[in-house]
């Protein structure tokens, strides 16, 4: 096993990802995320990302009327990325400052992973 600095967001995204399109009513991304035990979703349209939807965003929604909502009225539109070879210190440091939990990776312009706290705690764990 590699050590901790050795370790990049390739080696500890999650590679087999649920995505939904920026046009899907709220309540199919919400069914996605309880139904798949997932926090967040990445939007996409075709393979390049447009956005990103979380548990909270529709939480946060529900306090209004969210019945006719389209993912593309509550997602974030500005989502931080990393590349595939971005080592971990800095893939820590981009989650902390921007307080967020996911973090999408992208290769050429395409959604190739996810990034989730979940997953590099488990790896910190197994290189102790």
């Amino acid at each position: 096993m590699c050590g901790l600095n050795d370790l990049k967001a390739e080696d500890v995204m999650v590679k087999k990802l649920i995505t939904v399109r920026p046009n899907v009513k709220i309540a199919y991304a919400d069914l996605l995320m309880t139904r798949n035990s997932i926090g967040g979703l990445p939007v996409v349209e075709g393979e390049r990302l447009v956005g990103i939807i979380t548990q909270r965003d529709i939480m946060y929604a529900r306090t209004y009327s969210i019945g006719n909502l389209e993912v593309k009225d509550l997602m974030s539109k500005k989502v931080v990325t990393v590349e595939p070879n971005t080592k971990l210190k800095e893939i820590l440091r981009i989650m902390l400052e921007n307080k967020i939990e996911r973090l999408p990776v992208v290769e050429n312009g395409k959604l190739v992973g996810m990034v989730v706290h979940n997953k590099i705690l488990k790896k910190i764990y197994e290189a102790l």
